[in-house]
């Protein structure tokens, strides 16, 4: 018996039945993780992946079973029984097969390494949730006699809701830009649930009377359409009962799920910011101002916050929203102070980081000043992973930390985080343009204009327009960057006729024309301040690309077209300027760093 079983061993090994089923289940292996990278890609249904693996599970045996009925000989496979055992080549198959594992075993190594330590971003904590705890909060439906006076109260508490649940760990929320596009939507629940990528819907009302207040909530299971938990609120209308409503939804939510609160957690979404109805009402209106992003509602948010922190001097909240509306006011006005928007920004960020160093908001707010303002970039960088650790979804955090790692050079971490980014804000149209930016400064060109042009086709956005043409300038493709240049001047009620002038400027030079100027009166007419450095490079000026590259520098307002020296390929041509080098190390952008 045990000489029969020796001679089947001895049989199974000379026609290499271990070393086919060692190669089958590296191959299988390897597929399955190329399908896991691959398939969320194309958003692939989860039955894929389980049709996959039970293929390579039911094909193992009839691969076992071939490798024992056939052999491979000269003339292509033949049955073993049908083979002179003289003429066999097991051996020498064998020989190869060990040659195939060997391979397969190297790429297997390779891979791991690759994906553990070579495309791995930030070490930025993961959210692994169970499908129901990725949430998205539906804008509420305003039910309030006056609502249209009102609005700003249910945008409000909806904000600050949506900020109170992205802070417990366990669950993953979609961002308020994205929710907000299903305002008064028809689509169903599963549809939502589909296009969010999330298994739980929250959605309610909000009705003010007087002095009462009333909140209705329901959470429902995108997929079934079951009602997971349901509950109304009524209270009188102050401010300490509007963030103890917002405590007990979260609380509950978070019950609802089987979500774990750790201490830190619960005592976050149980503060409350300010007892002051006055100064929450005016933060309220800051933030819808804020969020609408265009000059004349970025001044008013600045003068919404700034009543609320006279209201309250002590509510963090509303100093980070100053602090970010100063901070974002010169991308949306042509002309501001300088010096204006350096000394409120710092005030306003560092009052709301002093007030409150545990708030994400205040965090990613103080992490973009210290390095628009201050070239901090280590205590930004800190920052930003402050905020992310108590909020892994905060579209801000992960937006600004994009740029931090982009400019820097770090351009695989930055493309990770970006697509975290658009993860937790998935329809917002400056997330895509984010993600589109720093592809361009990764010089990932094809990818980063495709993502640009299909995001324009969806939403004429001007910064994404401005983005696009710069970028293609930076990529040498002079006659693109001309026509998306002119697309962007008329979208922004610019001097066409300059714009066009600019543009065949850009192109003579950049098709190898020598000595091209660009007169100073078409920069004015174009009113372009803020690329003055990019337009001069592109035609190969250095005297004027470093002037003006001082100038920004000098003007007390940081810009990309500074910030962006390190990787920018507009600049390779000053790179060993010492100027350029001496700037580079101003900003802290030192090659040598």
């Amino acid at each position: 018996m045990a000489l029969l079983g020796q001679i089947r061993l001895g049989e199974l090994r000379r026609r290499n039945i271990f070393k086919v089923s060692l190669a089958y289940a590296l191959v299988s292996w390897l597929l399955v993780q190329i399908a896991d990278i691959i398939l969320p890609t194309f958003k692939a249904p989860d039955w894929v992946m389980q049709v996959l693996i039970l293929f390579l599970i039911l094909a193992f045996p009839i691969a076992v079973l071939l490798a024992w009925a056939y052999e491979l000989t000269p003339t292509g496979l033949v049955p073993t029984a049908d083979v002179d055992r003289t003429q066999s080549i097991t051996v020498q198959t064998g020989r190869k097969l060990n040659n195939v594992v060997v391979a397969l075993l190297a790429i297997a190594v390779v891979f791991l390494i690759v994906d553990n330590y070579v495309l791995t971003g930030p070490d930025v904590p993961e959210v692994n949730v169970d499908y129901r705890r990725s949430v998205a909060v539906l804008p509420f439906i305003n039910r309030s006699a006056d609502a249209e006076r009102t609005e700003f109260l249910s945008e409000g508490i909806h904000d600050e809701l949506l900020t109170r649940l992205a802070q417990i760990s366990d669950l993953r929320l979609i961002s308020r830009t994205s929710v907000m596009e299903y305002r008064s939507t028809t689509k169903n629940m599963k549809q939502i649930g589909e296009e969010l990528g999330v298994g739980s819907i929250l959605e309610g009302g909000i009705q003010r009377s007087g002095d009462s207040l009333r909140i209705n909530m329901q959470l429902i299971d995108a997929k079934t359409d079951e009602h997971i938990w349901a509950d109304t609120y009524d209270r009188d209308f102050n401010a300490a009962n509007v963030f103890a409503i917002q405590s007990e939804i979260s609380a509950t939510i978070a019950a609802a799920l089987d979500a774990q609160l750790n201490e830190a957690e619960q005592a976050r979404i149980s503060s409350i910011p300010t007892e002051s109805m006055e100064a929450l009402e005016a933060y309220f209106e800051g933030k819808q101002a804020l969020n609408r992003r265009n000059p004349e509602e970025m001044q008013a948010a600045i003068e919404h916050f700034e009543r609320a922190t006279n209201f309250d001097p002590q509510f963090a909240l509303a100093w980070s929203g100053l602090a970010e509306a100063w901070l974002e006011l010169p991308n949306f006005m042509a002309v501001t102070d300088p010096m204006l928007v350096r000394t409120e920004a710092t005030a306003a960020a560092n009052r709301a980081i002093a007030l409150n160093p545990d708030s994400p908001y205040a965090a990613a707010t103080f992490g973009w000043h210290q390095l628009l303002q201050k070239h901090d970039w280590a205590r930004a960088e800190e920052s930003f992973r402050s905020a992310l650790s108590i909020d892994s979804s905060n579209v801000n955090a992960l937006h600004w930390y994009s740029h931090l790692l982009s400019w820097q050079g770090r351009h695989d971490e930055a493309i990770a985080m970006a697509k975290k980014a658009l993860q937790a804000d998935p329809l917002s149209v400056l997330m895509f343009t984010n993600l589109s930016y720093i592809l361009a400064d990764a010089r990932q060109w094809d990818e980063s204009f495709k993502i640009g042009e299909e995001t324009l086709q969806r939403n004429a956005y001007s910064a994404l327009m401005a983005d696009l043409w710069i970028a293609k300038i930076r990529a040498r493709r002079p006659i693109e960057a001309a026509i998306q240049l002119q697309q962007w001047a008329e979208s922004t009620q610019r001097d066409a006729d300059a714009a066009r002038e600019l543009g065949e400027l850009i192109v003579r030079a950049q098709s190898g024309e020598a000595d091209v100027t660009v007169p100073a009166e078409l920069i004015e007419k174009m009113d372009i301040a803020t690329e003055v450095p990019e337009i001069y490079a592109a035609v190969g000026d250095v005297e004027k690309t470093i002037a003006a590259l001082n100038n920004v520098n000098n003007g007390g307002i940081e810009f990309r077209s500074l910030l962006s020296m390190r990787i920018n390929p507009s600049y390779d041509f000053i790179r060993d300027d010492p100027r350029f080098v001496s700037l580079l190390a101003e900003i802290g952008l030192s090659d040598q760093e």
